[in-house]
């Protein structure tokens, strides 16, 4: 395993792992809208049934890349808040 891959796991381990600790501290609001998410979630995917195929596979191949899109940025937005962080103490001469 190359470097990067390593850091990309390692990256991915930390990112979900604070997802998890942030869904165990949502408030009533938070886990409402977890909630109406996941019940539209559930609606969207009967409506995509619906529809002819190719245009079930248009909307499915839609949905995994945005879903992609924003896993990718998600990871950019660890490391970039991590070297801000640096950046910050070296600035405030911490390092």
């Amino acid at each position: 395993m190359e470097k990067s891959e390593i850091f990309e796991s390692v990256i991915r381990e930390l990112t979900e792992a604070a997802i998890e600790k942030r869904k165990e501290a949502l408030d009533d609001s938070e886990l409402q809208i977890y909630a109406e998410v996941k019940t539209l979630s559930s609606q969207a995917r009967e409506i995509v049934k619906s529809l002819p195929e190719d245009q079930q596979q248009i909307l499915t191949v839609y949905f995994e890349k945005t879903n992609l899109i924003a896993d990718h940025e998600c990871q950019h937005l660890y490391v970039q808040g991590a070297k801000d962080c640096v950046e910050l103490l070296k600035k405030l001469d911490a390092l």
